[in-house]
């Protein structure tokens, strides 16, 4: 069975605090995973930071990663979406 690598992105909302994005990185360090972009910034909620995170796997990983990032003390929210702008340039060629 071939296991199709999508591009998907993660959002996550989490306090500010120092050394976090240094934790969330070696999750995806550990398991080997390229990042393909990473954005972190103010989210439109005082004194929480957001986190954009885009990588190029299996939904399956990226339900993992998104599960082990909720684990982290400061994080309060995790989501991800398959990326449909590349959907739909695979399914127009």
């Amino acid at each position: 069975m071939k296991t199709e690598h999508k591009e998907y992105t993660i959002t996550a909302y989490t306090e500010d605090c120092f050394g976090l994005m240094s934790r969330i990185n070696a999750i995806f360090s550990r398991r080997r995973i390229s990042i393909t972009h990473f954005n972190m910034g103010p989210s439109e909620t005082e004194n929480i930071k957001k986190f954009v995170i885009t990588i190029r796997e299996t939904e399956e990983s990226v339900q993992k990663i998104t599960r082990q990032m909720e684990k982290q003390i400061d994080v309060l929210e995790v989501h991800y979406h398959k990326n449909p702008y590349l959907t739909a340039i695979e399914y127009a060629s």
